[in-house]
Parts: C-alpha cells; structure tokens; sequence
C-alpha cells in the first residue's frame, strides 16, 4: 500500500526529502513510518539542532549506543536546514560507506539500518567529518525458561555468570531485547510485562510495566549519576508498538537480576506464571 502511494507521489515526495532507494524517508506525521512491512524500527538517533556546528557538544544523539543483533536503529535529521549523512567507517577510509550509507539526508528526514551481524560500527557524517558516532552490536544470548534474552555488547569477558554487562568505561547505555519464546500472540495483541531489577540482596531497586505489541519488548538501561531518582521514557516508536522503552537510573556498580515476568496477554491473565531472570552486572 505505501509503495503504491510512494510511486504514485514520488516527484512530489523527492521535494520533501523522501528517498527510496537509500532508504532515506521524510517526516510527514505519519504513523507507523512508511517503511516496508518487514522493517520495524526500534531505537531512535537524532541529529540534533546546531549539529553542523564543529563547536557544538552534542552531533549524533546518543552518539555512542551498545544493542543486541538484529536491531533497527532510525536516525532522524532534526537539525533545521542542514543536510547530513550518516555513513559507515572513517572519513578517510577505503570502506567508507560500505555497510551503510544514507546519502544526503536533508532536514526533516530519516534513514533506517538494521544491524545483523555482530562487531563495533563507526559512522561519520560526510558533510561534517568531525561528527562521529558509534554502535557496537552483540549476538550472544541466553535461553530462559520463557524468554531469550539478548543485549548490547560488553567488550571485555565475564566469566558465563552474566547474561548482561553495563560497563561505565565503555557505555553509559545497553539495550536489553526479551523475546517470549513459550507464548504466541497475534501482532494486534497487547502484551503486558512487568520488569524488576533486584540488588545482590534481592531487594528490589526498580519496578514497572510495560506494554508491547504482539512483539518483543526493548529496554536500554541508562546510567546517570547527575540525578538520585529514577525515571522511565518511550517507546521510541508507538504504532504500532515496536520502540525501545528506557530507564534511566543512577544505579551503583554491583550484581543485579533482571526479573521478566508477563502478567497480561491483551485482557486475560496467563493461568501460570511466565516469569525468568537474567543475571547481570554494572562495572566500572
């Protein structure tokens, strides 16, 4: 259905920056975004306002992310009348624009990439070289009872007791993907989980719901030692609901457990329990 619009506008749509063969879309308040069915976006990187500047803090938001395989990262251009790009490598190298390539992406528009294979990504910005980001990807998992859990990548090796390693010295982000794997729900049906992180005691340090739809749940843990209360943002995409959620939490080094539990599949209750826990750590 949207391709057959997309064509049939497609001068009009080149104007606004819409790009197909790239990838590269426009921003027109539509919900879901006009990408193909079996691309479903989950994270968000902005390039934010004044990016063009050299002496700006902040370029590509977040600029550094760590996030299990599979992944499909959304970079929007919000900075208002600038063209950017977002294009694998260094700037100089002979594989610049090898694994992803946007091409000029002008203001208002977005580019999508889903990341398969595991390693550490640079990007840069051709049109301004000094904007660099990062995403390093893992494709380790571990196999619950009813979930497989996989997360963002930790450079350095735990011992197998971990199934997940937030690292200040690499990242001050992880992203945390639960796929249900003993139920099954049709992609309208709302599912409810509720997520407890419990401290090496197993006292609990934080708790909530979230929602999904008839897909995985995505959640980035977000360290941030500025503040001494906890609060929760997303999900980055919600129509339908396929968007990471995040937590940002001024959380301490130490061991965790990251407790899954789903309490509702649409309006009924599940007759057992669908619960695991998945040990963790934060590290300096």
């Amino acid at each position: 259905m949207y391709r057959a619009i997309l064509y049939l506008f497609l001068p009009i749509l080149l104007g606004f920056g819409l790009i197909i063969g790239n990838q590269v879309f426009g921003q027109f308040g539509l919900s879901p975004l006009p990408t193909p069915a079996e691309v479903q976006p989950t994270y968000i990187v902005r390039i934010v306002p004044d990016a063009s500047n050299q002496s700006s803090v902040t370029h590509y938001f977040p600029q550094k992310i760590s996030i299990p395989s599979g992944t499909t990262i959304t970079w929007f251009n919000d900075d208002p009348g600038q063209p950017h790009t977002v294009t694998s490598g260094d700037i100089n190298a002979t594989d610049s624009g090898k694994i992803f390539n946007s091409g000029v992406m002008p203001y208002t528009s977005f580019f999508l990439h889903t990341f398969n294979e595991a390693g550490n990504f640079v990007y840069h910005c051709d049109i301004h070289p000094w904007r660099t980001g990062v995403v390093q990807v893992s494709s380790s998992y571990e196999q619950g009872h009813h979930f497989k859990f996989t997360s963002g990548a930790n450079l350095t090796q735990d011992a197998g007791q971990y199934a997940w390693t937030l690292n200040r010295a690499q990242n001050d982000r992880l992203l945390l993907n639960l796929e249900p794997t003993t139920v099954s729900v049709t992609e309208s049906t709302p599912i409810t989980y509720n997520i407890t992180i419990l401290d090496k005691n197993r006292s609990p340090v934080f708790s909530n719901q979230f929602f999904a739809l008839g897909n995985d749940l995505q959640l980035e843990l977000v360290l941030n030692e500025q503040t001494n209360k906890t609060s929760v943002y997303g999900p980055d995409f919600t129509d339908p609901i396929t968007g990471a959620y995040h937590i940002e939490a001024p959380l301490s080094d130490g061991d965790y457990i990251l407790r899954t539990e789903i309490i509702a599949l649409g309006s009924k209750i599940p007759e057992q329990e669908i619960f695991d826990e998945f040990n963790g750590r934060i590290t300096s």
